[in-house]
């Protein structure tokens, strides 16, 4: 698999973002490794304006999963799907976990609402799951929702 530099730096943006979240990092070194630029968050997720509102993902995780081995993840956003303006794609990260992407889903305009459900195995704990969108026209958007698993899958 050749990877392109557009998507190598892609990764890495992510990887230093959410190690940054996590406080993987020292916090000095957390704040030097600000949020890139292209990656849009919502101010105040419990109010959500303007460009917000139809680009920050609704993602739905149940507050404690008892098996890590099943832990359902529904993820969808409520965005136009016009030729020229359409969700291109959405990416689950869990960086607590062995595997930190739990996927990555394509979308066209003709692929209807974006919208997907699936189930996903996880490390034990307290953790945060985050869903990175990008839309053709007004970039990247990420959101998060915690997750307490009592029984690991990894």
């Amino acid at each position: 698999m050749k990877l392109e530099r557009r998507d190598f730096v892609r990764h890495v943006s992510i990887g230093l973002f959410t190690a940054s979240m996590f406080g993987v990092v020292k916090p000095e070194l957390s704040a030097a490794m600000a949020l890139p630029d292209d990656i849009n968050m919502a101010k105040d997720p419990d109010n959500l304006q303007g460009l917000e509102v139809s680009h920050i993902p609704n993602l739905k995780l149940p507050m404690v999963a008892e098996d890590g081995r099943v832990v359902p993840i529904e993820v969808g956003v409520d965005h136009p799907m016009e030729k020229d303006h359409f969700i291109k794609s959405i990416t689950i990260i869990v960086l607590d976990d062995p595997i930190a992407s739990k996927g990555q889903f394509q979308f066209t305009p003709l692929s209807g609402k974006p919208y997907f459900k699936f189930q996903s195995r996880m490390a034990s704990g307290t953790i945060p799951v985050y869903a990175l969108v990008e839309c053709s026209k007004h970039g990247r958007w990420v959101g998060h929702s915690m997750i307490r698993i009592v029984g690991g899958g990894c």
